[in-house]
């Protein structure tokens, strides 16, 4: 092997090492949010993105980690039906992961701007459940403690006891604003990064293919 195919092979091993970790990360930011937002299902249930787009983070994170798996077994046995096979796949999921960032970038500032109208929706239908969301977020009230124009508030409001106005938590809105906002700039980043570097592996892992598939044909001869 030369010089140059020796780079590209460990160069495309490496990369898919990266992109193995790069999908752990997009499963383990699915499955944060998708704790963290379990107990507000409800009062999303008007917006299909933010119910689907965790689980949509942590279904492309799985895939990116299984065919950087293959792509590293591929790379490292010189294999041209699996490095073309992974190539092909790699461009599919360059695509999922251009249309999840898009989706997210577009759709982000629409979206946010509508969890206010959500938040106190939810609290006017039952205060009682939507301390769900103040424990999970840790706020209290749409607004504030000035949402239950009350001087005493419930415990879900307060890190301790008694629970007042003095020691409650800020609004809901700007928290769980702020919290999705976040996680969007991150999946988008994320996401952005390794279709960049997809790119990269997809040419090295097709030049390499093309090298395994001359050095097969060589030793026909």
């Amino acid at each position: 092997m030369g010089c140059g195919e020796f780079l590209v092979k460990y160069i495309l091993f490496f990369a898919n090492l990266f992109f193995a970790l790069a999908g752990i990360a997009l499963i383990g930011l699915g499955v944060a949010v998708e704790l963290q937002v379990s107990e507000v299902t409800e009062i999303f249930e008007d917006s299909q993105i933010f119910q689907l787009t965790p689980i949509g983070a942590i279904v492309v994170g799985c895939i990116v980690f299984i065919v950087a798996f293959f792509g590293c077994c591929g790379a490292i046995r010189e294999s041209n039906c699996m490095l073309v096979t992974y190539a092909i796949f790699m461009i599919v999921l360059m695509i999922l992961k251009i249309t999840l960032a898009t989706l997210i970038f577009v759709k982000q500032d629409e979206l946010l701007n509508d969890i206010p109208r959500w938040l106190t929706e939810g609290f006017s239908r039952d205060p009682v459940a939507f301390q769900s969301i103040e424990r999970s977020f840790k706020c209290c009230g749409p607004m504030g403690p000035a949402s239950y124009l009350s001087l005493t508030l419930p415990e879900s409001c307060c890190a301790s006891t008694p629970c007042t106005v003095v020691n409650a938590y800020s609004g809901c809105n700007t928290i769980v604003q702020d919290f999705f906002q976040t996680f969007g700039l991150a999946i988008g980043v994320v996401a952005i990064i390794v279709v960049a570097i997809e790119l990269i592996a997809v040419v090295f892992g097709l030049c390499l293919a093309n090298h395994a598939r001359n050095k097969s044909r060589r030793t026909h001869y």
